[in-house]
């Protein structure tokens, strides 16, 4: 049975004008850092990642933060950033678990929440660290988990090393893509942090496909 396109058609609610945000952190890049954690974290929340675009964001942040930041440091802040975010929505999904199909946006939006419960159990473990790559899917997975009582330790494992893999592939593009412009003769080919961040998307995106055929 192929079951990505139903999880393929989930649709964000609306989509999030942050132009204005960027010039402003174009103007004041004391707060790029705490863009970057808040466009990881937004990303990654169950009741907020559905609809904001957060991944967008952060790789046009990610690209800011050249002028300011160190590769390690922008990685570093989105890693924890959306761990931190996951096992929050765990939490929720396990603390609410009996009531969390009444709330916002599950109770006007059920097919969320039943898709993603039907995701989970259908791939288990791997699914939990695949859904993180696929952004239909990305937000709904920690709370399902969490209000299907999956084990913690499991959780763990996965999430600290999916949400690592996250960090690198949506920021290292981006950042060097930046610093190739704000920098003269840099190019970001040069970079060994730049290839390894494109080998990774490419290997990962050949895995998505095959997997869900």
């Amino acid at each position: 049975m192929n079951i990505l396109p139903k999880y393929l058609g989930f649709q964000r609610l609306k989509m999030f004008e942050f132009n204005e945000l960027i010039v402003w952190l174009e103007r004041n890049p004391q707060w790029i850092a705490v863009g970057i954690i808040g466009a990881s974290f937004v990303e990654s929340f169950a009741l907020i990642g559905i609809i904001v675009p957060g991944v967008v964001l952060l790789a046009v942040i990610s690209g800011l933060a050249a002028t300011s930041l160190s590769i390690f440091e922008v990685v570093m802040l989105a890693y924890f950033s959306s761990l931190l975010s996951d096992i929050a929505s765990f939490f929720i999904g396990f603390s609410l678990r009996n009531s969390l199909s009444k709330l916002w946006p599950f109770k006007n939006h059920p097919e969320f929440l039943i898709n993603g419960q039907q995701f989970f159990k259908r791939y288990g473990m791997i699914g939990l660290f695949v859904g993180k790559f696929i952004g239909p899917i990305r937000p709904l997975l920690p709370i399902t988990a969490g209000s299907l009582n999956m084990n913690k330790r499991n959780f763990f494992f996965i999430e600290i090393l999916s949400c690592f893999l996250w960090a690198l592939i949506y920021t290292i593009p981006g950042y060097y893509a930046g610093q190739s412009v704000v920098t003269e003769n840099s190019n970001p080919l040069d970079s060994i942090w730049f290839w390894i961040g494109i080998i990774v998307l490419l290997l990962f995106i050949r895995y998505f496909s095959k997997k869900f055929k």
